[in-house]
């Protein structure tokens, strides 16, 4: 199916849904781990390991998906994966433990790294090139609903009903229904399977191999891992950091993603466009400069006195009788708000890095090898985002009282990380458009 109007803003929406879903499934422990770390008696650092064996399963499942995905339908393969993510997500929910709670996490981490990788190959199977940019821009634009409406609501329900468990379980509903729109909407996915391509084992561990000494394959891994460090490094810790060091409401959690994720929702979309317009690598550059800014700020604590007088501004400007208003302030925290700002940067730039390197990795490989391409590059991002949750136990202790120590450090290394991304963009880009100009056939010219 390669159309444009509504039937390819069909699959591109069903698509983002599943993106809206691994953020959920993704980011949902890292939200509410303030509660469970209390119910279940777990120390703050090990909610490092509960997202690293979730991505690890992830990354195990991503390398294996190399070697048989592009062989099957893409809808079915897509809807089987997300029937195990209700299966993880339903375990996860059912867990009296911090070893059954992995061992849940690892569940869904099998199912929930293919599952996403086959609805990016979707993507690019049926985008044209000239707005594939705005449409890998829209479907990360969902997964920022994730954080205005997913992890809000699950934060909410945990709340209203006193339990962490709850959330999983919606979720779990959430994909079941998501599941079944992809199979009763989405047509046959099967144009990869024309070209007579072999999916044998052989072949597909050959294909892996080319991979893996190809110039611009390889530039394009390490572009991934240099992407996703920052991301997993600062939103593991984000909800932890915030309310036990630095005093944040549990309550005002709700608010902070609600608006992280309208920001991310708005410049998702604007950073897929920017890319189609003014390239990869000055994206990149905004996005790191916007990274470095944030980390600054809330980690670093620069200019931080100047958030806090804001705030008090804010306070002292706020109607001080009860009522309907306090009702509602202890909804919103208005005074609150400058903080929100400064933590929605780590939501906008997750967008953006995540939007400018899915847009030029995948200019690399032919349509019958996308989604195993997909699977090993979201496996070698699930590897690195294993490796860095699973370090942060390592690289940070904490307190009798669960404030995080060690994280100036630790931010420093994640700037200098960020930073590396830009000059691969660049680096890459060069080398793709080199190749696909020489791919053109020259003119012939009539001899006179």
């Amino acid at each position: 199916m390669n159309s444009s109007g509504s039937s390819e803003r069909l699959l591109v929406n069903l698509c983002g849904l599943v993106s809206l879903l691994s953020g959920i499934v993704f980011s949902m422990v890292g939200a509410l781990a303030p509660m469970f770390s209390r119910d279940l008696h777990i120390p703050t650092q090990s909610i490092g390991t509960i997202m690293g064996s979730y991505m690890l399963a992830s990354a195990t499942s991503g390398f294996l998906g190399t070697l048989y995905l592009d062989r099957f339908d893409r809808r079915k393969a897509l809807g089987v994966g997300l029937v195990g993510v209700v299966a993880g997500l339903a375990l996860t929910a059912l867990a009296p433990n911090l070893p059954l709670l992995i061992a849940a996490r690892i569940v869904s981490g099998i199912f929930a790294g293919p599952s996403n990788a086959v609805s990016i190959a979707i993507v690019v199977d049926n985008v044209p090139a000239e707005r594939r940019g705005a449409a890998l821009g829209t479907v990360a634009a969902f997964g920022a609903v994730a954080q205005i409406i997913g992890i809000p609501a699950g934060l909410f329900i945990a709340q209203a009903f006193g339990s962490w468990r709850d959330p999983f379980f919606a979720a779990a509903i959430f994909a079941a229904v998501l599941a079944v729109l992809v199979v009763v909407n989405l047509p046959a996915q099967r144009g990869h399977l024309l070209g007579g391509a072999s999916f044998t084992i052989k072949n597909r561990l050959a294909l892996m191999g080319r991979f893996f000494t190809r110039s611009d394959s390889l530039i394009a891994f390490v572009l991934q891992i240099t992407g996703i460090v920052p991301l997993v490094a600062i939103t593991t810790i984000m909800s932890v950091f915030l309310v036990n060091n630095l005093g944040y409401p549990q309550g005002a959690l709700i608010m902070l993603y609600i608006v992280g994720g309208f920001a991310n929702m708005g410049v998702a979309r604007m950073m897929g466009k920017g890319i189609d317009r003014f390239g990869a690598g000055s994206m990149s550059v905004i996005a790191s400069i916007m990274l470095s800014l944030a980390i600054g700020i809330s980690y670093l604590g620069f200019g931080w006195g100047t958030v806090l007088r804001l705030e008090d501004v804010i306070r002292g400007a706020l109607p001080s009788d009860i009522g309907l208003w306090a009702k509602i302030h202890g909804f919103l925290y208005p005074e609150l708000l400058p903080v929100m700002l400064v933590f929605a940067l780590f939501f906008i730039t997750s967008a953006g890095r995540l939007v400018v390197g899915q847009t030029i990795t995948m200019r690399i490989p032919r349509p019958e090898e996308r989604a195993g391409f997909q699977s090993l590059s979201s496996a070698i991002q699930s590897f690195t985002m294993a490796m860095s949750a699973l370090a942060i136990p390592k690289l940070l202790g904490s307190t009798p009282d669960g404030r995080l120590t060690g994280t100036d450090a630790f931010s420093w290394g994640v700037i200098l990380v960020a930073w590396v991304f830009p000059p691969l963009v660049y680096l890459l880009d060069t080398l793709l458009t080199r190749r696909d100009r020489a791919a053109i056939p020259a003119i012939a010219v009539p001899a006179e």
